[in-house]
């Protein structure tokens, strides 16, 4: 179920993020063309301003006007302005209308741009003299030019460089290419998603295997002491095997408890020091040398070489003393163990245990034990805390067995 529910949660998560980058993109976007909107439509407005006033002369009569606009040489003059090429290009894109007011018929037209003059002819009597006025698309400006008594407007009408439609037409585009590239983020993040939450994957599965195992484990002493303890209700009779069936089974739990306490407080690689190995080995197999008496297990230690290491003492004694402990408690009686320390390993090879090729690497999982080993009061999970030890330092362990003969493992430091 909680696999289920990390696969919906790693998918939530991909879709929220893409939507929220997507979100962010497009809000972007639309402040960016907004700004570039209205400043070039502020721009123009100014340099609409700005040419008109260089190239009117509201002294000039009707004629006079009419002929310095048919010129075509009138670039030339435009050239004595400074940055006279905007200019230019100012006139090359101005349209001018000169309208008879008496009978609104257009006496002269320059139009470069697709107006219509029936609209513009239809607005004239709303727009005010002297007065700049602009939609979406056109900039405007009437002036009245007196000539023989009769009036006539002049009209200067010049389209936006980038129009609403143009802003419309560019922010639809982007958001259609921020759409492509979404997808395609989308992907990307999928799996970027996965690979990071498939270690949280990993630990849930573990964590409910190890929750399944734990329960199994502590539920077995406990059913057994439960049996017994029925039995000695309903037969009201003191019996000294079933004590001490008690005991070993309470000794069990207590071992399993100590285990998980164990394992729950290895978390990191703190409080480090420089340890002599040998001296430390010695020191550890002194602790053992009781519990190798008692099964007449002989130990044997050989140092090739003197290592300095780089650890948590403690986290080492409980690397180093599980592999022991698995060693003299599975041997035979009258067995050996033989650790060898060279340069960088430490050997221990003990007789008679054995691991099956199937279970080798299993062995380092928690709870887990060997088909070899299972009737053994030891609960499996020791060896995992060895693992957890190594991998927190980059240690390597290596394990190789045969058969009815021995164990050896190899712990590479």
């Amino acid at each position: 179920m909680s696999n289920l529910n990390l696969e919906k949660t790693k998918q939530k998560l991909t879709i929220i993020f893409t939507l929220l980058v997507f979100a962010i993109a497009v809000l972007l976007e639309g402040v960016f063309f907004s700004i570039k909107y209205f400043n070039l439509k502020s721009n123009d407005i100014k340099l609409f301003n700005t040419f008109i006033a260089k190239i009117y002369n509201p002294n000039y009569w009707l004629n006079d006007i009419i002929k310095v606009f048919k010129k075509r040489d009138n670039y030339l003059e435009l050239m004595f302005h400074w940055k006279w090429i905007k200019w230019m290009w100012e006139w090359a894109k101005l349209n001018i209308l000169i309208i008879n007011k008496s009978d609104n018929k257009v006496v002269f037209s320059r139009v470069v741009d697709d107006l219509d003059s029936n609209i513009i002819i239809k607005n004239l009597a709303s727009w005010e003299y002297d007065r700049v006025y602009h939609d979406n698309k056109y900039i405007i400006e009437k002036f009245q030019i007196i000539d023989n008594w009769k009036k006539y407007d002049l009209l200067f009408i010049k389209d936006f460089k980038y129009t609403l439609f143009d802003y419309l037409i560019d922010l639809l585009w982007f958001i259609f290419i921020t759409l492509l590239f979404s997808v395609l983020f989308y992907y990307i993040w999928n799996k970027f998603v996965w690979k990071n939450l498939e270690p949280v994957e990993n630990t849930l599965g573990d964590m409910e295997s190890f929750i399944h195992n734990a329960w199994h484990e502590l539920k077995t002493p406990i059913s057994i002491i439960h049996s017994n303890l029925q039995l000695i209700k309903a037969t009201k009779t003191f019996d000294e095997d079933l004590i001490n069936e008690w005991l070993i089974e309470i000794d069990k739990l207590d071992n399993l408890i100590e285990s998980l306490v164990e394992l729950s407080n290895i978390n990191s690689s703190e409080y480090n020091e420089n340890i002599d190995v040998a001296n430390e080995i010695k020191s550890i197999l002194k602790d053992f040398k009781q519990m190798a008496d008692k099964k007449d297990v002989k130990i044997k230690f050989s140092k090739k070489w003197n290592k300095q290491l780089f650890i948590n003492k403690q986290y080492f004694y409980i690397l180093f003393s599980n592999i022991l402990k698995n060693a003299i408690r599975y041997n035979k009686k009258w067995g050996s163990v033989i650790i060898t320390l060279d340069a960088n390993k430490i050997k221990i090879k003990d007789t008679w245990i054995w691991i099956k090729k199937d279970d080798l690497n299993n062995i380092f999982d928690r709870f887990f034990m060997s088909t070899s080993s299972r009737n053994n009061e030891w609960n499996g999970i020791w060896l995992s805390l060895v693992k957890k030890i190594a991998d927190i330092y980059s240690i390597k362990i290596y394990v190789k067995s045969e058969e009815w003969k021995w164990s050896e493992f190899s712990i590479e430091l």
